[in-house]
């Protein structure tokens, strides 16, 4: 084994950060693994190339962290069922997709289902969605998925347009796992899978929520210049329904804005965002309520989260804190979007190097949704970063254990 220099420096600094952490010194570490003080600071400074495996295994081990998080590879695939379930998952997109555009010579893959059974079914995955269950819905999706395109193939007249309806709401849930995971290919294409199945049924709102769908994932990606364009052709639509608007139209007049708020931000363009947020905030207030129309989760509270996630977007760490305090989060009944929150909240106290703070933040989120925490790329930079400044008062409040956890995925 002969890592590059640059992996060799990567190694180093990786080794330093754990050992910081772990309030061991270069001699206490160095011993532990039968080497010298003067090795250990050559093989931290990127002076010496640590070329066995056996070596590397066991600082490892001493420092407990991952090998593969060691040597500073990509994430891999562990024995969970997220990562398992993509195969079968790819195929069954790919099949409705097929069967979407009407491509001829498929064949059900599953029984048929019944209607109620279909319905029951995506309920249930969306509220483990909500909840952040992230592998649970991924062990389902699946098998899911294939149900509606045995039913899409079965189904005519009214069911066909009910099973296209649950396409559509079934394509909300899968880009949250899967962006999450990091499939963005497959995020997209389940996201192209409900526009597709929403213009089928010509219903303005599902166009709308599709749209506010496809934001989502190119804001994973960090595209967030094509989300303007797509955002705001939804927004002209809408807006012949703006007159009398329906509570879901406000909702996802709402909803889009704060996508546009997010891309902006992330553009640096603060003049924008904050636009985009006062027009969420104005459409938050004519329902008065928080609603989860579409799983927009839209209302009151999201625009106030959005609000934080915008200042630290633009560097603005003490009015993300400012607005997170200003935040009842008591009636938010999603986890998922409370984890993200919290997340944020932690990005915030990191920029003002509030260390413990920050780790404080992420316990939290750890506690409602260790999944999704763990799996956040986000949160790996982040917790990198507080690792690199070891300040004692983090380490103390347990920055370490959450190191720990972070296995690759």
């Amino acid at each position: 084994m002969a890592p590059s220099t640059n992996a060799v420096t990567s190694i180093g600094a990786r080794i330093r950060r754990s050992r910081r952490t772990k309030r061991m010194s270069q001699a206490a570490l160095a011993g532990l693994v039968e080497r010298s003080e003067s090795w250990m600071r050559g093989v931290e400074a990127g002076r010496i190339n640590l070329d066995k495996y056996s070596v590397i295994d066991r600082l490892a081990d001493v420092l407990e962290v991952d090998v593969a998080w060691l040597l500073g590879q990509p994430f891999g695939f562990s024995p969970d069922p997220g990562h398992h379930a993509v195969p079968a998952l790819r195929m069954s997109l790919r099949r409705t997709s097929l069967g979407l555009s009407g491509h001829p010579g498929l064949r059900p893959m599953t029984p048929p289902p019944l209607l109620t059974d279909l319905r029951a079914d995506v309920d249930r995955i969306t509220r483990r969605r909500q909840a952040a269950n992230l592998f649970e819905v991924m062990r389902e999706l699946p098998e899911l998925v294939e149900s509606l395109n045995t039913a899409a193939f079965i189904a005519s007249g009214h069911g066909r347009d009910v099973v296209d309806g649950l396409i559509v709401e079934t394509s909300h849930v899968a880009p949250t796992v899967l962006n999450q995971l990091g499939y963005h290919d497959l995020a997209w294409t389940a996201v192209e899978n409900g526009a597709t199945a929403a213009a089928r049924l010509g219903d303005p709102l599902l166009r709308a929520c599709s749209a506010w769908e496809r934001c989502g994932v190119l804001l994973h990606t960090d595209t967030a210049d094509e989300v303007f364009p797509i955002a705001e052709a939804a927004l002209t639509e809408l807006q012949e329904v703006m007159g009398m608007p329906t509570p879901q139209a406000i909702s996802l007049w709402g909803a889009l804005h704060l996508r546009c708020a997010v891309a902006a931000a992330r553009r640096h363009d603060a003049t924008s965002a904050w636009a985009h947020l006062a027009e969420a905030e104005a459409a938050a207030a004519r329902l008065g309520v928080d609603r989860n129309d579409f799983q927009t989760v839209f209302g009151p509270t999201n625009c106030h989260i959005h609000a934080v996630e915008i200042a630290v977007a633009l560097d603005q760490p003490d009015i993300a804190l400012r607005r997170h305090s200003e935040i009842d989060l008591a009636g938010l009944t999603s986890k998922e979007r409370h984890t993200r929150h919290r997340i944020e909240v932690a990005r915030a106290c990191g920029r003002l190097k509030r260390d413990s703070a920050a780790v404080d933040q992420l316990k939290r989120a750890v506690r409602l949704a260790p999944q999704y925490v763990y799996n956040h790329p986000t949160v790996r930079d982040l917790v990198d970063e507080l690792c690199h400044r070891a300040q004692p008062s983090a380490i103390d409040a347990g920055l370490g254990a959450i190191q720990r956890a972070m296995r690759p995925i």
